[in-house]
């Protein structure tokens, strides 16, 4: 039986639960008011979903955590990749959030470690060094014998500045720190490709 729902000149729902319910969801990353409304309804109207939901999300946040040692979203503390004896842990890859970890492992080949720092570098916005886990970092790096760290941030102002600052930090030290290529994309069309893209692909031009 379908149901209709009546919204005032702003429109908001007239039902402060179901409005309450919209806010809830249009806060979640990559959700607007239009796909929380959807989400909102179906749930309204398929309860065992709702059901499911709402065991599923409890559930999870009873398990998941981070990882004590790389930041990674686990449930057994420390991760399978912390514990596993097949990575190698010379490689350190850097990484600002846990989500970042996840197409390293999808594409599987990467052996190494990760270390996720939570966030970048940001002055503007209040984030400096202090905020940031880099004694951590720095402890990580002696402890497991790390022989190469791996920079994998965005390409942003937030990520060069947390890149700099870390090339400081390892700076007369035994550990050699590398990025990854940047450049145009397999399938990129070079008369659409941005100046410092091109820049880039440029600079790191190999043989072949």
């Amino acid at each position: 039986m379908s149901r209709s729902f009546e919204t005032n000149e702003g429109g908001e729902f007239q039902s402060p639960a179901l409005e309450r319910l919209v806010r809830s969801l249009s806060r979640l990353p990559g959700l607007g008011r239009k796909s929380a409304t959807r989400i909102a309804l179906h749930l309204i109207a398929e309860e065992a979903a709702a059901e499911d939901l709402l065991s599923a999300a409890s559930e999870a946040g009873e398990k998941v955590t981070n990882c004590s040692n790389c930041g990674a979203i686990t449930e057994p503390d420390p991760c399978r990749i912390c514990s596993s004896d097949r990575r190698d842990p010379s490689q350190l890859c850097i990484v600002a959030s846990p989500v970042d970890i996840l197409p390293f492992e999808k594409a599987g080949f990467f052996q190494g470690r990760y270390f996720v720092l939570g966030r970048l570098l940001s002055p503007l916005d209040g984030v400096r060094a202090g905020d940031l886990p880099f004694e951590r970092l720095a402890e990580r790096i002696r402890t497991d014998g790390v022989k190469e760290v791996i920079i994998a941030l965005d390409s942003s102002v937030e990520g060069e500045t947390t890149a700099l600052y870390m090339q400081q930090m390892l700076e007369g030290g035994s550990v050699s720190m590398t990025r990854l290529a940047t450049g145009i994309p397999v399938g990129g069309a070079l008369a659409y490709t941005d100046e410092v893209t091109l820049q880039r692909a440029f600079m790191g031009r190999r043989t072949f």
